[in-house]
């Protein structure tokens, strides 16, 4: 009879390995194109011919080497719900394939259109190319766009990569290796710590080799497991995408679980041969587990907390990034404002003449009123090394937003800059003034930075208008930094570095067109987007790595009483019959299991530190290295107080299963043991 903690053992990782590669397949197709062999990234370099003769030069290449070359372009209303796709269209390729038929996205939150690589004319060159297609044709595409005055840099797509290994979400690290680790643990405890399952056959001369083989059957349950899944795996992909991609799937999930299965294999195989290698008089009377696999049991248990500290960590984070963005209370201040993406690898990058270009432009826009400055940045407080948050806003800032005195007057835009200190704060106005003026305002004319006046913040909340997710949508420790002509206080260089990070953004999407055409900016520009549609956008992105570091905490959870309950049961069996003497000399029962409920302590003290060490990387210092605009700064101290908490539950449950397995062996006099 096959043991119930092999069984789950083997499971266990063809499950897991579907769930990985269809997560890992949703997140390479959003991102990129699934199954490109390589990748090429174009850059201006020199004088450039017109798009359509790089067009012309793209489609020779597929045609010569039969390949399809693909270019990804994000829609600029929606970049990251719609896309187009420019193909090349060589006869019987991919390319002619999607021309014909549509792109099968695998992800349905991203639509495709398809379109010939003609269309090149209409969009920015320079980017990155995917290739499906030989080394030859990946050389020849380089040699393409140096012809034609572009820079190309290229390399290959690992095999796993192009079957989305390896771009799997957040959390599902810790999810393979507290599984792993169980099933790991649960084969060398079914095997070394039962020695019986081995001694029997070898009783009726039966060789190692054969007993070895007989336990490595338990595979035939990971294929049971695998046979049943199939049609309903079928069934529901065909419903969730159309079945898109499932070649990709069906390898991404046999390489997956083939991998998850070595470590099982690997461990049952062990257990067998040191279980055969026990006398077998021993083995036949129940002889105790060694304790090695005792103290690997409770090794795992431990190794199990500390996935779980991490999981719960992870999955506060992602809780709070995914409440706070695209609430109905964001999308409310948002209002219709716009945040430009410049174009992710712009022609002359390295230059400063671009950034100058682009902040000329950010100049213009807040001088006319189409844009407005919002920018949230960590300042030095002027005391020693100490930092606090500080958001630069302009006229029209305030004009949008109410933002409110702690009189209760509603604040406005003066001559000068103002410096607006929250109504508790207790940073020194002077310290700080000399601090903006010697750093944040260096650039600005002496006559601006002369009278800075100070004065005390009503509104509790300021909302920053944020970026991917990269700082807090709401801040209510942070100082307020009216600067009434942005234009003129900053240089241009910083003008353009803040356009690029989201902290200028134009009142309007019609605004934002006009002032970039007039400009004639729209090659250095990707995407005009609402800045509600990206807090909606963080908040999806966020909503999947919750559900990801869910299944990691409950998982560890689970593993990790698993893990209690076979460290616990190995223990019984090798120092049962000491325990019921103690019980008998009339040991006080607290101390007749003192080791185990140590290991109980320990436990809860290791979570605690590792609890304690991810809260001292997440709070700011005087060092610098953890910004106080990060919005996981805010979840330090939940996260490490819910991590604690979680640790003890599973300990208190331990406990519980401690207490009643000693009433279990006192009551068989420790049967099986020494």
């Amino acid at each position: 009879m096959r043991s119930r903690a092999l069984v789950l053992a083997y499971a266990i990782p063809p499950v897991l390995a579907f769930v990985l590669a269809f997560v890992g397949l949703t997140v390479a197709d959003e991102t990129s194109v699934v199954g490109a062999t390589s990748s090429v990234t174009v850059s201006l370099d020199g004088a450039a011919r017109s798009n359509r003769i790089v067009a012309g030069a793209i489609t020779r290449v597929a045609v010569e080497h039969h390949a399809t070359v693909v270019r990804m372009v994000a829609d600029r209303a929606d970049p990251d719900g719609r896309r187009t796709a420019l193909v090349t269209d060589a006869p019987g390729t991919l390319g002619e394939r999607w021309l014909r038929d549509g792109y099968p996205d695998f992800s349905r939150a991203v639509s495709t259109r398809v379109r010939p690589v003609s269309d090149l004319d209409h969009v920015d060159p320079t980017g990155t190319y995917e290739l499906f297609g030989d080394d030859a044709a990946r050389h020849d595409l380089v040699r393409a766009f140096d012809s034609v005055g572009y820079r190309a840099t290229t390399e290959s797509t690992p095999a796993l990569a192009r079957l989305g290994i390896g771009d799997t979400v957040d959390g599902t690290l810790g999810l393979v290796g507290v599984l792993v680790l169980g099933s790991a643990t649960a084969c060398l405890v079914a095997t070394v710590g039962s020695p019986r399952r081995c001694a029997v056959p070898r009783l009726h001369g039966q060789s190692t080799v054969r007993i070895l083989r007989q336990e490595l059957g338990a595979l035939r349950t990971s294929a049971a497991v695998a046979l049943v899944g199939a049609p309903l795996v079928g069934v529901g992909t065909w419903v969730v995408n159309g079945a898109a991609q499932w070649p990709a799937l069906v390898a991404a999930s046999a390489l997956l679980c083939a991998a998850l299965l070595v470590p099982v294999l690997l461990a049952h195989a062990t257990g067998v041969l040191l279980a055969c290698r026990r006398p077998l008089v021993d083995a036949l009377r129940g002889s105790r587990p060694p304790g090695g696999v005792v103290g690997l049991a409770h090794a795992a248990r431990l190794a199990a907390t500390l996935l779980l500290v991490a999981a719960v960590s992870g999955l506060v984070g992602a809780e709070v990034v995914a409440r706070t963005s695209g609430t109905e209370r964001d999308l409310r201040a948002a209002g219709t404002a716009v945040q430009l993406w410049i174009t992710p690898d712009p022609r002359p990058i390295g230059s400063q003449v671009y950034w100058d270009r682009l902040g000329r432009f950010v100049g213009g826009a807040l001088q006319d009123h189409d844009a407005l400055l919002t920018a949230l940045r960590e300042v030095s407080t002027g005391e020693g090394g100490a930092g606090v948050s500080a958001l630069f806003v302009d006229a029209e800032y305030l004009r949008l937003q109410d933002v409110r005195a702690v009189d209760g007057t509603r604040i406005r835009a003066g001559a000068t800059p103002t410096v607006w200190l929250p109504e508790r704060s207790s940073l020194d106005p002077d310290a700080l003034v000399g601090s903006l003026t010697d750093w944040d305002f260096r650039d600005g004319p002496a006559a601006a930075t002369e009278d800075v006046t100070v004065g005390r913040l009503g509104t509790p909340e300021l909302w920053t208008y944020p970026d991917g997710g990269r700082v807090r949508g709401w801040v209510d420790d942070a100082v307020l930094v009216v600067v009434p002509t942005p234009a003129t206080m900053f240089s241009a260089d910083q003008l353009g570095s803040w356009l690029s990070t989201g902290d200028v953004v134009f009142r309007d999407r019609a605004r934002a067109e006009r002032a970039i055409h007039a400009a004639g900016v729209g090659s250095e520009i990707s995407a005009v987007v609402d800045v509600g549609q990206a807090a909606a956008e963080t908040a999806r992105g966020a909503g999947r790595t919750v559900v990801a570091q869910s299944a990691a905490v409950v998982s560890g959870a689970v593993v990790a009483v698993a893990l209690a309950v076979l460290a616990t049961s190995a223990h019984r069996r090798r120092h049962g019959r000491a325990r019921f003497a103690k019980t008998v000399a009339g040991v006080h029962p607290v101390r007749a299991d003192a080791d185990l409920l140590a290991v109980e302590v320990v436990s809860v003290a290791v979570a605690a530190v590792a609890a304690g060490a991810a809260w001292s990387r997440l709070r700011p210092d005087a060092t610098w290295q953890v910004s106080t605009l990060d919005p996981l700064t805010q979840t330090a101290t939940p996260a490490a107080l819910l991590a604690i908490t979680a640790a003890m539950a599973v300990s208190l449950v331990s406990t519980g299963i401690v207490l009643g397995t000693a009433r279990g062996t006192d009551r068989t006099r420790g049967d099986g043991a020494r």
